[in-house]
């Protein structure tokens, strides 16, 4: 077994009571913030843990695993079985009635039956060879145009340059021949 923690500069131990807390409420909950409040660890230790040792990480991991199955299951339970609203009546409660929560029933259905129940306008697998080969094709005439362009501008300032530097030439040849 590992170490409880990695003590770092300025840092003490965590104690593997509160680790084995942490971990017990991360499967219960799935909630890494609510798990380390709980344990009374702070999130940033944890995540120094986390990162420092392999065998805590992967103790995490499987703790956040179960939480989230245990999300899903009572995610499930709850659109399937549904859960108790009260009834008010004159500021008085009296009774309560099933309510089904068909949103959170088409959300699991698309999630678990993609095939069936998700999107259909959206295609499952892009035909990524065919669809870059027509947008490659298509932007072939821009990249020559802009290529074009970039070489005509090129000459120019070439031009200009080659004009420039024959004026200065010729400004130096007025110079010198004025020059007694």
């Amino acid at each position: 077994m590992s170490k409880p923690a990695v003590a770092g500069r300025g840092r003490a131990r965590v104690p593997a009571a509160k680790i084995k807390s942490f971990l017990h409420h991360l499967a219960q909950t799935g909630s890494v913030s609510l798990a380390a409040a709980r344990a009374e660890i702070r999130r940033s230790t944890l995540y120094l843990m986390r990162q420092s040792d392999e065998a805590f990480a992967e103790r995490w991991d499987q703790a956040l695993d179960m939480g989230v199955e245990r999300l899903q299951d009572t995610a499930m339970n709850r659109a399937m079985h549904g859960s108790p609203r009260p009834v008010w009546r004159n500021g008085k409660k009296v009774g309560t009635v099933q309510h089904y929560d068909n949103r959170l029933l088409q959300f699991l259905l698309r999630a678990h039956r993609p095939d069936t129940y998700g999107d259909k306008s959206r295609p499952t697998l892009p035909p990524l060879p065919f669809d870059l080969a027509k947008r490659l094709a298509a932007a072939r005439p821009r990249a020559e145009a802009y290529d074009a362009e970039k070489r005509r501008r090129e000459e120019e300032e070439a031009k200009a340059e080659r004009a420039r530097a024959e004026a200065l030439k010729t400004d130096r040849a007025e110079d010198e021949s004025q020059d007694p």
